[in-house]
């Protein structure tokens, strides 16, 4: 079997490029090659207080069609300068025009453009902010709520066009180079399959990070070290993040002094509806079964008894002495011993203090006043995840992020008075993975191969991915990696 492209993920990066390609470039096959289950087969236990048990070595969350746009969630798209590592990759002219196209790809189905926020912020924010040595970095966002998602995602699926195949459950075990052409081995439910293409774009996500790194160094591919982060996430009552999440959407923010160890915001859910915490189960990506969390907005969720929860993330830059693959395995030690590689939760106040949560899950989740919108959870030190000098970065950022919402909000309430209304939940990560050298067409170098979205590891982001694939795929529409 023979197609042009092979696409490997149905995210927003392997969508968007598989679809430029087949509008560009009529005649041209492309197969798409998504590791994970439809859109509406995506559920996930933990959505439903129950225990993640790794949907059968296929999590719903980290894959699926859609990728990190999940069919039943809101999302936000975030546009340049968000992601602006992209702005030094293609240059500025390249990646405005990308990131628009990106954000016309992905709401193109919608009744009518959505509304973007973040941008031309009002003085009072800003001064509370900057009383506390933060700047709000300002880009455009959109907020898309659940009904939104699903007309997204429908769309995307439904795309008609025979020149565009994709096969579900079906995974990328391993490709070879035969003069021209990709010989690819595909691991499908009826079978083991073997594909030839000109060209094949590595847009695996997450989902991927040592499967896509372990083929391009088998292709003698040097990967760039990261700058990795270690982090959590903090859910508290949906009112106190409401004022500032309405104006920023997705709150990032700038240290307006200098610091040992840079620190930022990210993934903000913290609407009026707020947003919910998911896991992330890596399997054995990683040599051993790993969990990590991710944020997700919402914006039609029904209270219960208890207010809903807004989450947003903390994370910390590394600087750890060692390689990238030493340090990677520290982290992934400590979080073994500590849980088995599964996440805990502290009190903000007992993770401030670095001392053991006193109570069970079931009581610290019960002793606040908002629902956590997650159960499968113990308590642990999750304080001892991180050394004394990150944590205290962490608590610091933490008192001038927290300070500066609640003086937007105008609450009387400090961050002490609410630190046992906070639950903190972790570990959260970033770029655990390397980064790929490839060019301003995300091609890798004398290979026809391009990696394309958080597989390449230079920015995160749906809007990001898609841009990156939008460029991907026209390179190949316009046979410039030919």
């Amino acid at each position: 079997m023979f197609v042009d492209v092979v696409v490997v993920g149905a995210g927003p990066g392997g969508l968007a490029c598989a679809q430029t390609v087949v509008r560009q470039s009529p005649g041209r096959r492309v197969l798409v090659l998504e590791a994970g289950r439809g859109m509406r087969n995506r559920p996930c236990p933990v959505d439903r207080g129950l225990r993640c048990t790794g949907c059968a070595g296929i999590c719903n969350v980290i894959s699926g069609f859609g990728g990190c746009v999940h069919y039943g969630d809101g999302v936000k798209l975030s546009l340049l300068p968000s992601g602006r590592r992209l702005v030094d990759h293609f240059g500025e002219d390249r990646a405005g025009e990308l990131c628009e196209r990106a954000f016309q790809f992905l709401t193109a189905p919608l009744p009518e453009r959505p509304a973007l926020h973040g941008t031309s912020l009002g003085a009072p924010v800003i001064e509370a902010f900057a009383r506390h040595g933060l700047a709000i970095r300002e880009y455009p966002v959109a907020v898309l709520g659940e009904t939104q998602v699903r007309d997204m995602l429908t769309a995307l699926y439904g795309f008609g066009d025979d020149a565009l195949t994709v096969w579900e459950k079906s995974e990328l075990v391993a490709a070879a180079l035969n003069k021209d052409r990709l010989t690819v081995s595909v691991a499908t439910p009826s079978g083991p399959v073997t594909v030839e293409t000109a060209h094949l774009v590595l847009a695996t996500g997450r989902h991927g990070v040592t499967s896509t790194q372990n083929l391009l160094t088998a292709f003698g591919v040097q990967t760039i070290a990261p700058d990795m982060s270690l982090g959590v996430r903090l859910e508290t009552r949906a009112e106190v993040l409401a004022a500032i999440g309405v104006e920023h959407p997705d709150l990032k923010i700038t240290q307006l002094e200098r610091v040992d160890r840079k620190t930022k915001t990210f993934c903000f859910c913290g609407g009026p509806n707020g947003g919910r915490i998911k896991f992330t189960n890596y399997q054995r990506s990683f040599g051993r079964e790993v969990i990590t969390l991710d944020g997700h907005e919402t914006t039609e969720r029904t209270p219960g008894q208890r207010p809903l929860a807004a989450n947003f993330g903390l994370l910390c830059q590394l600087a750890r002495p060692g390689t990238s693959t030493e340090v990677r395995a520290e982290i992934l030690s400590d979080y073994g011993r500590l849980s088995a590689g599964r996440p805990v939760a502290q009190s903000l106040r007992a993770f401030m203090a670095r001392v053991a949560e006193p109570r069970s899950w079931p009581e610290l989740a019960a002793a606040v006043t908002f629902e956590p919108s997650v159960k499968d959870l113990n308590t642990a030190r999750l304080d001892t995840l991180f050394t004394d000098a990150e944590h205290a970065s962490l608590v610091e950022s933490l008192r001038r992020v927290m300070g500066s919402i609640l003086d937007h909000a105008d609450v009387d309430i400090s961050l002490d008075e609410l630190a046992d209304d906070v639950v903190v939940v972790g570990p959260e990560v970033e770029f655990l993975w390397d980064r790929v050298p490839v060019d301003k067409d995300c091609k890798v170098a004398n290979l026809p191969i391009s990696v394309v979205g958080d597989a390449a590891g230079i920015a995160q982001g749906i809007v990001q991915a898609a841009m990156m694939g939008v460029a991907a795929g026209d390179a190949i529409a316009n046979g410039k990696l030919a």
